[in-house]
């Protein structure tokens, strides 16, 4: 028997906003048992990942185009160039943070693997194939557990990516030992 508990159906609503434990995801039930503890884990580790990368890359972006829009008026304003180029500094900052840290990256691949997860557990939670026989929590965890495996992966493919360009910007490395 499947209990959705105040269900919402990932696709037709969005509840992306309100606390995590009212989510359909925390509520859901497959023969009176919720989900697996670890899914749920993994789960709400990538919603909460997701939202505060969102965050982070929209703040960084306001930041951007607020105070780069500010170097002309400083400018025509005849404010001293200090001023002028310390809001530059600034706009060069926040780019700097956004690109290093890769936080349109991290939130598209936070969300896309919570999304991910979702769609695992609701075919769980109505026992959709693969999901359809004895040993069905054991397969979501598998699975959930690979999603969060593949999603480490990328990230540190990327990360590896940009320390290698940064590596490259610097120069070959030289060292003082003779052997």
């Amino acid at each position: 028997m499947v209990i959705m508990a105040r269900a919402r159906i990932p696709g037709l609503t969005q509840d992306t906003s309100g606390d995590l434990d009212e989510h359909w995801m925390a509520t859901g039930r497959r023969d009176d048992q919720a989900l697996p503890v670890t899914v749920l884990a993994r789960w709400r580790w990538y919603k909460s990942a997701s939202r505060r990368d969102r965050y982070s890359y929209y703040l960084m972006e306001m930041i951007t185009v607020i105070v780069s829009a500010a170097v002309p008026v400083a400018a025509a304003a005849h404010l001293s160039s200090t001023i002028v180029a310390t809001l530059g500094a600034i706009v060069l900052i926040a780019t700097g943070f956004r690109t290093t840290f890769g936080l349109h990256e991290n939130w598209v691949e936070h969300s896309q693997v919570g999304y991910a997860i979702e769609r695992e557990a609701a075919l769980f939670l109505v026992a959709s194939p693969p999901y359809d026989a004895v040993d069905a929590a054991q397969l979501l965890v598998v699975r959930v557990e690979g999603l969060a495996d593949e999603g480490g992966q990328r990230w540190t493919r990327r990360r590896m990516g940009v320390d290698h360009a940064q590596q490259a910007a610097k120069g070959p490395r030289t060292t003082n030992n003779p052997l």
